[in-house]
């Protein structure tokens, strides 16, 4: 995912130098260092170090400490810590282990499809795996997401009767999947049949129309990897911050896509338009998340 590099301002390459010199940065000068013992006594299973560059954008990398201290570290990767609790779901975490990471895996009613997410804090889940397991009751997920290309769309015109009526409809088909998800045959015909006359309406209207102008928002999964998505959703705020180290603006953008919200970082020099508060983006995001676990793990 080093492309993404792109989303918390390094829009040009890194040689092996300037990684080699982020590295140095991130241990020197990293705010945030967290540890998740071994199986032996004084033995280090996993450690996370963050880097902050402005406004919840950094890096962070994680690895393990060999016998003459000499830190083995996975690759840098950027984020962007979440700032709101996205949803309350049963969550899962499964262990990628090609990189050191983890994916969180979540089922959310509004947006109708698994959300599988790298996970930002694995080391708070290191530590509360070792005496409890997930699903956990009382545990948050926190989602957020990188992009390094995006638009800015203009909004529909929607009256107050409109957004109600949206809002009915969006809560009745949450209540489907939930009963078609605990087996409810009836459940699954009605939104089998309600899919299909969708589809069937947007393909006569989309020969004369935009499909912007016919839908509000999507969230839906693209490309190989299981964490991206595609999504289109409604701006409800926006601020610029800029990196450190290249002095790239970086706008952080608070979205409400498919029901659920969270924030999004992209590169001024990746994102088309100007963004403002009930404008709409549209744009492939690397998603991230943290979840928050019980304080008394």
């Amino acid at each position: 995912m080093h492309k993404y590099l792109r989303a918390v301002g390094f829009s040009d390459s890194m040689n092996s130098l300037d990684r080699l010199n982020l590295i140095d940065d991130i241990k020197k000068k990293s705010s945030y260092r967290r540890e998740a013992p071994g199986p032996e006594a004084g033995s280090l299973l996993l450690t996370e170090y963050r880097l902050e560059l402005a406004g919840g954008c950094g890096l962070t990398m994680t690895g393990t400490f060999e016998d003459d201290n000499d830190f083995l570290s996975g690759e840098i990767e950027p984020y962007l810590l979440p700032d709101m609790v996205t949803t309350m779901e049963e969550v899962f975490v499964e262990d990628r282990i090609d990189n050191r990471s983890f994916a969180g895996i979540c089922d959310d009613m509004r947006i109708g499809t698994t959300l599988i997410f790298r996970l930002l804090n694995p080391v708070d889940y290191l530590l509360f795996s070792r005496f409890e397991e997930l699903p956990y009751p009382g545990t948050g997920v926190c989602l957020s997401g990188l992009s390094v290309e995006g638009t800015v769309v203009l909004p529909l015109e929607k009256t107050p009767q409109d957004v109600k009526l949206i809002n009915r409809r969006a809560d009745r088909r949450r209540k489907l999947l939930e009963a078609a998800r605990d087996g409810d045959e009836q459940a699954m015909q009605t939104i089998t049949m309600e899919d299909m006359d969708t589809y069937s309406d947007l393909i006569d209207k989309v020969q004369e129309s935009d499909i912007l102008t016919l839908v509000d928002s999507f969230f839906m999964p693209t490309g190989a990897e299981c964490d991206v998505y595609y999504i289109l959703g409604e701006i409800l705020a926006c601020r610029q911050v800029r990196n450190p180290y290249t002095l790239d603006r970086i706008h952080i953008l608070t979205i409400r896509c498919s029901g659920i919200e969270f924030s999004v970082a992209i590169n001024d020099k990746d994102l088309l338009g100007h963004p403002e508060p009930g404008r709409r983006f549209k744009g492939v995001i690397w998603l991230q998340g943290t979840i928050q676990f019980p304080n008394d793990f």
